[in-house]
C-alpha cells in the first residue's frame, strides 16, 4: 500500500485526529490496568476509537502501523499479565491477535477507498483539462480557419463582379468553388471537435434547438425548411445534439437543389425519443439504407458515390448516438427523399445499451409511414 492514500490537503487537514487517538488509547490502557477483571469495555473502546477516528481521518500509513503495533503491544501485556494472574482466562488473550488482524483489514479497505476516490478525482481533473483544452482548439480552429477564408471568398466576389473576360471568370469561379469547399471541410472539422468534446449533461429542449437549427441553416440553404418538433425535453448535450443535426442537415442539403424540402423531425413516447432530419431529394438506396441500419457494432462504410464526403461525420454522430443506448435508423421520407433519425431511449433504458429500438419503429406507437412518413428498409 501507498503511504499516501488522499491528497495531501485533506490528510493535512484531518491527520490531527490521530492524536486524539493516541490519548484514548493510553486512556483505555490505563483504565485495564487500573481495573482488574473489567479490561474488556475500554480494551474494546479502543479498538473501536481507531477504526472510527482513522476512517475520518486516514493517517499516513506509517502512523497508522506504528499505533496500531503500539496498542496491541500495550493492550496484550496486560491482558497476558491477567491472564497469568489467573484475573482472566488464557482463552481472553485471543483477543490480541484477533483485533489486530481485523483491524489491519479494515486499514487496508479504508486505504483501498481512498486510494480508488483520489484516482478518480485525478481523473476528473484529467477530463476537465481535456474538456478546455478541446474548448480552446475549436475556437482556435474557428478563428484562424474562418478568417482568412472569409477574407478570401469576399475578395473572389469582389474579383468576380469587376472582371468581363469569360475565360478569367470561368478561372476564379474555380477557386470560388474550392473555397466554399474548404469552408465547409472547417465546418466539418469544428463540429467534429465539439462532437467529440462536449460532455455536459442538462435538460435540453429538443423542440427549440429544432427550431433554432432550422432558422440558422436558412441563411446558409435555399431550402424549404420545415419543422415539425414534439420531441419535448430530453437529458442531453445541447452541444452534441446541435453538431449531430448540423451534420445530417449537411448530407441532406449536398443532396437536395434549391427549393426542395428539408425537413427537420422530433417526436417521442414513453419510451424512446427520435430526432432527425428528411428531405425531398433523391433518397436512399435500399443497399445503402440496409449498410446504415446494420448492427451498431460495426464499421460505418455505406456505399460512395460522386456526392459522397468522407463518412467521418455520420460515423460519429451514430458513437454518440450508441453511446446513449440509441441507433441510427435510415429510411425514405413522405417527400421520397431521405429520412435519417436518431432514436435513443428515455429515462433507465438509455443506460442499458442492449435495448435498442427496432429499425422498423420509431417513437409514438405507430409504424415510421404512420407518424413521420417515414418507410424503412433493411
Amino acid at each position: 500500500m501507498s503511504d499516501t492514500a488522499s491528497p495531501p490537503s485533506d490528510r493535512t487537514a484531518r491527520g490531527d485526529l490521530y492524536y486524539p487517538w493516541v490519548a484514548l488509547a493510553v486512556v483505555c490502557t490505563w483504565l485495564m490496568w487500573a481495573s482488574p477483571g473489567n479490561e474488556t469495555i475500554p480494551y474494546h473502546v479502543g479498538w473501536i476509537g481507531l477504526a472510527l477516528l482513522y476512517g475520518l481521518g486516514n493517517w499516513r500509513l506509517s502512523r497508522a502501523v506504528t499505533g496500531l503495533a503500539l496498542y496491541t503491544l500495550a493492550t496484550g501485556v496486560v491482558l497476558v499479565d491477567r491472564a497469568a494472574a489467573g484475573v482472566l482466562s488464557w482463552q481472553e488473550t485471543a483477543e490480541i491477535p484477533l483485533m489486530s488482524v481485523l483491524t489491519v483489514l479494515m486499514v487496508w479497505h479504508v486505504r483501498r477507498r481512498q486510494l480508488a476516490l483520489a484516482e478518480l478525482t485525478v481523473m476528473a481533473e484529467r477530463d476537465r483539462k481535456r474538456a478546455e483544452s478541446t474548448h480552446r482548439l475549436t475556437r482556435l480552429t474557428s478563428h484562424e480557419m474562418r478568417t482568412p477564408l472569409t477574407i478570401a471568398r469576399g475578395y473572389i466576389e469582389l474579383l468576380l463582379n469587376r472582371e468581363q473576360e469569360p475565360d478569367k471568370v470561368h478561372d476564379l469561379a474555380v477557386v470560388q468553388d474550392e473555397l466554399d469547399r474548404l469552408t465547409r471541410v472547417t465546418e466539418r472539422l469544428v463540429r467534429v471537435i465539439r462532437l467529440q468534446g462536449d460532455r455536459d449533461v442538462a435538460r435540453v429542449d429538443m423542440d427549440a434547438i429544432l427550431r433554432e437549427t432550422a432558422e440558422r441553416w436558412t441563411q446558409v440553404a435555399d431550402r424549404h425548411w420545415v419543422v415539425e418538433a414534439r420531441a419535448g425535453v430530453y437529458e442531453g448535450s445541447a452541444e452534441r445534439v446541435r453538431a449531430c443535426l448540423d451534420t445530417l442537415i449537411e448530407n441532406a442539403v449536398r443532396y437536395t437543389a434549391d427549393e426542395d424540402t428539408v425537413r427537420l423531425i422530433g417526436a417521442r413516447d414513453a419510451d424512446q425519443i427520435a430526432v432527425g432530419v428528411a428531405d425531398s431529394g433523391p433518397g436512399l438506396s435500399d443497399e445503402l439504407i440496409g449498410v446504415l441500419n446494420g448492427s451498431p457494432d460495426g464499421d460505418l462504410q455505406p456505399p460512395r458515390d460522386e456526392l459522397s464526403q468522407t463518412g467521418l461525420g455520420l460515423s460519429l454522430v451514430r458513437s454518440l448516438v450508441t453511446d446513449r443506448g440509441g441507433r441510427i435508423v435510415a429510411g425514405r421520407s413522405a417527400e421520397g427523399g431521405a429520412l435519417m433519425l436518431m432514436v435513443v431511449p428515455l429515462g433507465p433504458r438509455a443506460q442499458v445499451p442492449g435495448e435498442l429500438p427496432d429499425a422498423q419503429r420509431v417513437p409514438g406507437g405507430a409504424q415510421g409511414d404512420e407518424l413521420l412518413g417515414v418507410e424503412t428498409a433493411r
